[in-house]
């Protein structure tokens, strides 16, 4: 999806812009995990600025919707495999213990979730992080600071 934007501020890589938020376009919109619960940003996101526009550019932005879907299923799905699988785990070790098969399954579950979690902020943090970000696509108008 693409959307106008008007430049809030730049730094390095990114960009604050400001959205003009459409409450029609806004329900379908996979983002708006960014916008939502900041109603005091009126639509104020941070967006990948590889144009290096700067602030009082009007923008185009590319919201990657197909991107943000992919993302939460490889993140929920990886946390439940890591759970069910330190749970399974846990379990079978209780056996050859001879422990509480429910205090080794709790144990398991946990460090499951403990593992899967840190093998997420990996993945996201070398292989995705700027990949779920809106990126400028073009500017449109620019602003007064460009002289």
């Amino acid at each position: 999806m693409e959307e106008k934007a008007l430049v809030f501020s730049s730094q390095e890589e990114f960009a604050q812009v400001k959205v003009e938020q459409k409450e029609q376009v806004c329900s379908t919109c996979s983002a708006r995990s960014l916008c939502i619960g900041q109603q005091k940003t009126k639509g104020i996101i941070t967006v990948l600025n590889p144009l290096s526009a700067q602030p009082g550019d009007e923008v185009k932005i590319e919201i990657p919707e197909g991107s943000y879907s992919k993302e939460l299923i490889v993140l929920f799905g990886v946390l439940l495999m890591a759970a069910l699988f330190g749970l399974i785990l846990g379990h079978v070790s209780a056996l050859f213990l001879s422990l509480p098969s429910s205090l080794l399954s709790l144990i398991g579950l946990l460090l499951g979730l403990l593992g899967g979690g840190f093998f997420l902020f990996r993945y996201f943090q070398k292989t995705k992080r700027n990949k779920l970000y809106p990126v400028i696509k073009d500017i449109i108008k620019k602003g007064d600071s460009h002289g």
